[in-house]
């Protein structure tokens, strides 16, 4: 059977004719299997939507940004099609049809307000802009494509800007849009696919928040995988980066690619620190295990090293370093509520309820001091939010303090002798650990030190553990 293989080409990749012309590239190395195109906007173009829908009381802030808009999108498509060619003609029709729609939305806004439907519809655009561009430039290569906008596809919850994918609706719609296509033995058609948005039950345009073009490459890997004959499919997401690093190289400038690991690594290195990739996107993909590679759209051929993560991994290795500069940790001391249960229940409830997102709890055995993080743009709001509330205000001292988080991931933490040299590497650099949480899978051990300790931490470290880092 033919692989599947759906490719997610990021913004930050998309910006001149050389990068259209990487795209053909790409296409023809993967020539014998079936391809996806999921799309993101082109670089900073999301931005620029919300921007606007937030100053829609500024009409030089809105005629600017419309005009920058047009600009940077006849800018690609002029550099990209031959003038006057039919491709060229209904791309630009395209955009103007899509700008003008957008202008409508805009007054819409203007006279009712931003709400969160508005705000996801808004930010839909670049990708339907963007991944509409694509198809019509591989149409005008003499290939054969389809432009399918994702919110015929991936049917979500109502959470906008931040939206869930429901499964099931999911793959009845994949089932019985897109899987006809790729089951097409007479042609092989290139499927173009808006990375980001879906839609509720509704009808409602939704987004999918960070990392949402990638979620989007999974979300519809699973779908097919449930749905197609042909369960051969794996997911490469094209980068400006190689794939994943050991530890991030502006701490050691020459750290390592990591070649290969297993989903619950990825997903802790993930949500620590690793931009180029979130927790989420692995979600969709390691129940079916379903591969997923990392790759440089710059130099894409396939015997260049890259990230695969799969069901595989090399258990002996620390797989890497990561790290979280933007936290606080919130510390609450009550010697008067020891024994008295619900106290963690009543904090979670507090942070819930003004949308404050809980990492990394300690608590001491006494039950005396807890401790917990925040994102430190959202510290002042914890505090006041937990002083403000009559329960912990009454019994508790709270304080906040910025500090940065450094988590180690890979099976070799589970051995005492890594977490020995560990503490030894931080003493000798008499860096005090404030807080620390091991994973219950005990591939994971995340550290709070102070944020002025991170460099040094970081780079003793690495020259302790460097025996134990894959392949260093």
């Amino acid at each position: 059977m033919t692989p599947t293989v759906i490719m997610k080409i990021g913004g930050s990749c998309l910006i001149d004719k050389s990068a259209f012309n990487k795209i053909l590239e790409i296409l023809n190395i993967y020539k014998k299997d079936k391809k996806i195109i999921v799309a993101s906007a082109f670089k900073g173009i999301t931005d620029l939507l919300l921007n606007t829908a937030h100053n829609i009381n500024n009409s030089r802030v809105l005629d600017d940004n419309i005009a920058i808009l047009e600009k940077k999108h006849f800018n690609v498509i002029e550099q990209i099609f031959d003038e006057d060619s039919e491709y060229y003609i209904k791309a630009k029709i395209w955009v103007d049809e899509k700008l003008s729609e957008l202008e409508d939305t805009f007054a819409d806004i203007k006279e009712f307000g931003l709400e969160p439907y508005y705000q996801d519809y808004v930010a839909s655009f670049g990708e339907i802009l963007s991944t509409y561009i694509i198809n019509q430039y591989i149409l005008s290569k003499g290939l054969d494509s389809v432009y399918i906008p994702a919110n015929k596809l991936i049917i979500t919850n109502d959470e906008f800007n931040n939206a869930y994918p429901f499964y099931e609706f999911t793959n009845q719609r994949v089932k019985k849009l897109l899987i006809p296509l790729l089951e097409n033995p007479k042609k092989d058609i290139i499927i173009c696919i808006t990375g980001f948005i879906g839609r509720n039950k509704i009808g409602y345009t939704t987004t999918l928040g960070r990392g949402g073009s990638d979620y989007s490459a999974t979300i519809l890997a699973h779908s097919i995988y449930e749905t197609a004959e042909d369960k051969n499919i794996k997911v490469i997401l094209w980068k400006d980066v190689d794939g994943l690093m050991a530890i991030n190289p502006k701490y050691i400038p020459k750290s390592t690619l990591i070649r290969n690991l297993d989903y619950k690594e990825a997903k802790h290195i993930a949500n620590f620190g690793a931009k180029i990739l979130h927790p989420k996107c692995l979600e969709a993909i390691e129940k079916n295990k379903i591969p997923l590679e990392l790759r440089n759209f710059s130099n894409p051929f396939e015997e260049v090293e890259f990230t695969e993560i799969s069901e595989h991994t090399d258990k002996n290795e620390i797989k890497g370093i990561s790290t979280v500069e933007d936290a606080a940790i919130i510390t609450m001391v009550s010697g008067s509520l020891v024994d008295v249960p619900g106290v963690l229940a009543k904090i979670f409830k507090v942070m819930s309820k003004n949308r404050i997102s809980v990492s990394l709890v300690a608590q001491s055995a006494s039950e005396i001091s807890t401790s917990f993080i925040v994102k430190e743009e959202e510290s002042k709001k914890a505090v006041e939010a937990l002083s403000n509330s009559g329960y912990f205000s009454n019994f508790f001292e709270i304080k906040s303090e910025e500090v940065a988080i450094i988590n180690i991931t890979g099976f070799k933490i589970l051995e005492n002798l890594t977490k020995a040299k560990i503490f030894q590497a931080l003493d000798k650099k008499d860096i005090h650990v404030k807080a620390l949480t091991q994973s219950t899978e005990e591939l994971n051990l995340s550290l709070v030190i102070d944020r002025k300790d991170v460099f040094n931490a970081i780079n003793i470290m690495h020259d302790d553990l460097c025996e134990d880092l894959e392949h260093e």
